[in-house]
């Protein structure tokens, strides 16, 4: 075993071990993607090894070198993917991101052929090493975009992030940018280029790295994303709690009284009155608290799953949700101004994310405006779509935190 492979075994054991933790500790689509990514890297690793070893036979040392660049060529896809979907910006990229993934599977076609590796020969101290071949070059372009458009996106992550998020993910950055390096330096063989890769001795450093900041500065630490995200749920359970209690209660309270006193004034023989016209007061009143309670049970239900090919009403939607947060806005002395015409057309969307939409934009208003204000909502039609502005006389977002909105 010469140093090299002793290098590679150590960050592949080491790179998969650390992925697996943070798979079992964090289940989600972002775990799962880095726990691809780093098992890809880590067999990588092993094959790239096995192809570099002094007593590898030409076949075998074949074999591991088509299997160390397909395998390679997922890793800086896998790379991206991660990024991308880490940095929010996969929708953005996402027909580019299946290109780079169905040339990578493309390799597999090519497996065999010549035109993907053309044999391995000697270079320098190692025994075989790879000879492309045109196919590998495309190959190798691929891996060189994606790996770049991830590295691109998680910098536009680290611009928008403050405080210790922002150290997280430039410990992230910097630990993959090293292991990156250190593996870029194995491919410069690969063109006749007599540059030993003794930069490989810098990826087991890759662990370690990502060690110090999970353990220092949380880095993909769960708890922390779901504290932050209880925290603000609970705020917003709070004022929907407060608005819809006032508005159930007040409608049941007055249909309580109006019974109360019928039934009061008919124990005591005092003159009443009519009592279909009390019914049909009381009636109103319960109308109006099965009314909030419908809303609510409209505004809770799942949302749409074909919503794209849905109709959804904008003014139906923001009706919905001031009624259901106009009581907390009387308390915070907030005038609502709603300018928005009944008449405006149907757009293709899903009710209830529209209302969902609405509901986390005009709370956030209140929450912007403490001392009170006035929040105004207005919409304009141009040609095939709908601007919906909602403006507030709060003190605005401070001007260092305007990148971090998106």
């Amino acid at each position: 075993m010469n140093p090299y492979n002793f290098a590679m075994l150590f960050f592949s054991s080491c790179t998969f071990l650390l992925s697996l933790l943070i798979f079992l500790k964090r289940k989600d689509e972002i775990s799962r993607i880095y726990f691809v990514f780093c098992s890809f890297v880590a067999l990588w690793a092993i094959f790239w090894s096995i192809m570099v070893s002094e007593n590898v036979s030409y076949e075998a040392a074949l074999i591991s070198s088509r299997l160390t660049h397909t395998v390679g060529g997922l890793v800086g896809v896998l790379w991206c993917h991660f990024c991308l979907r880490l940095s929010d910006e996969y929708n953005r990229y996402k027909k580019l991101l299946y290109l780079f993934y169905l040339v990578s599977f493309l390799s597999i076609v090519f497996f065999f052929s010549p035109l993907y590796v053309r044999e391995v020969a000697p270079i320098m101290s190692f025994k075989y090493y790879t000879r492309t071949g045109p196919i590998l070059d495309l190959y190798m372009a691929v891996f060189v975009l994606s790996v770049g458009l991830g590295f691109m996106s998680l910098n536009k992550k680290i611009e928008k992030s403050a405080g210790e998020e922002k150290i997280q993910i430039r410990g992230l950055f910097t630990a993959t940018l090293i292991g990156f390096i250190g593996g870029f330096c194995t491919i410069l063989p690969i063109y006749g280029i007599n540059a030993p890769p003794y930069t490989v001795f810098m990826i087991p450093v890759y662990p370690f790295i990502m060690a110090y900041f999970m353990i220092r500065h949380r880095l993909f630490d769960i708890e922390q994303v779901a504290e932050a995200f209880q925290r603000e749920k609970l705020a917003t359970l709070g004022l929907l709690a407060a608005s819809i209690n006032h508005e159930i209660r007040n409608p049941l309270y007055a249909a309580k009284g109006l019974l109360e006193t019928y039934v009061e004034n008919k124990k005591d023989n005092l003159p009443t009155k009519n009592s279909f016209e009390i019914s049909e007061r009381a009636l109103f009143q319960i109308d109006r608290a099965l009314d909030v309670i419908g809303k609510l049970n409209r505004f809770a239900k799942p949302a749409n799953k074909n919503g794209q090919h849905a109709c959804a009403s904008i003014p139906d939607a923001i009706q919905t949700v001031l009624d259901l947060v106009s009581y907390e806005f009387k308390l915070d002395q907030i005038d609502i101004v709603n300018q928005i015409s009944p008449s405006i057309s149907a757009v293709k969307a899903d009710q209830r994310q529209l209302e969902e939409i609405f509901f986390n934009i005009i709370v956030n208003a209140c929450h912007a405006m403490p001392e009170g204000g006035r929040l105004e909502i207005s919409a304009e039609v141009d040609y095939n779509k709908v601007k919906v502005s909602v403006s507030d006389t709060g003190l605005g977002i401070p001007s260092g935190q305007l990148a971090h909105i998106f």
